[in-house]
């Protein structure tokens, strides 16, 4: 895999960074830091101010697990698109998906919550409605292992049969058919008319977007080591305010290069 911010790396960008292009990011572990508590988790304030100028000359959306009310809380703009709960809120044509989506997880909580079987199972454990969608953090549990065991015994146990996907010590669980986020990356390039991109995520529920490999589309995972399903990837969670910094220069240069050849 490749370095996103070696010279490799960055060529590969720079190739689908023009006028045509959608910028795409997940939050936690990506533009957020992992935060102990999911409410606690905040983006960077130079993060934001490039999000902001990204926004304002490119194409950007946000495509998190969070619901749109919590992701749009934390942002300091409002992109083109900000798509929630792993893809299942916020995707164009899909709308009136939401309510019977938010419908099977209601009746999820209850089942969760019932009175035979007392939620948590195990003490540190805390579940959060996304209202499509429901995650199960497990990162305060005593023996994480055991928590995770007894969170899929209970999820596997709920009607309709949810989709788990694992993610740094949580359980998302997603109504079957629920869009993901692959399908929302798909959607946004046809509602927005671009035919190139750029996804940069960090987490298991990224990997409906790593394995498209679309033609026009590069991928960048932010993780310790690169895996083969992206382009490109960044160690370290820090140096995304750096790879948004080259994308920034990356577009200045386009735009002084544009206005000079015009001149």
């Amino acid at each position: 895999m490749t370095y996103a911010l070696s010279s490799e790396g960055l060529r590969c960008l720079r190739s689908v960074s023009g006028e045509d292009a959608l910028l795409a990011f997940d939050i936690d572990g990506t533009l957020a830091p992992i935060a102990a508590q999911p409410w606690a988790a905040r983006i960077p304030d130079d993060i934001q101010r490039m999000l902001v100028y990204l926004n304002e000359v490119r194409t950007v959306a946000i495509v998190t697990g969070r619901s749109i009310a919590d992701a749009r809380r934390m942002l300091a703009f409002e992109p083109a698109y900000l798509v929630g709960s792993h893809g299942a809120e916020g995707v164009p044509g899909r709308a009136a998906d939401r309510a019977a989506l938010a419908l099977v997880t209601r009746g999820w909580m209850a089942a969760l919550n019932s009175p035979e079987k007392p939620w948590p199972p195990t003490p540190g454990v805390l579940l959060e409605d996304k209202g499509c969608s429901l995650a199960v953090h497990y990162r305060h549990a005593g023996d994480r292992e055991q928590a995770l065991h007894l969170i899929e015994q209970r999820a596997r146990r709920l009607s309709p049969p949810p989709r788990l996907i694992h993610g740094k010590c949580v359980l998302n669980l997603l109504p079957a058919g629920a869009p993901h986020k692959g399908d929302a990356l798909r959607a946004l390039l046809v509602d927005s008319g671009r035919t190139r991109a750029i996804y940069v995520g960090d987490d298991v529920t990224d990997e409906d977007v790593f394995r498209l490999h679309l033609p026009g589309v590069i991928s960048v995972r932010v993780a310790p080591v690169g895996e083969r399903t992206t382009d490109l990837y960044l160690p370290l969670q820090e140096e995304v305010s750096d790879l948004l910094r080259e994308l920034t220069a990356m577009i200045d240069q386009e735009a002084a290069g544009f206005v000079h050849t015009r001149a």
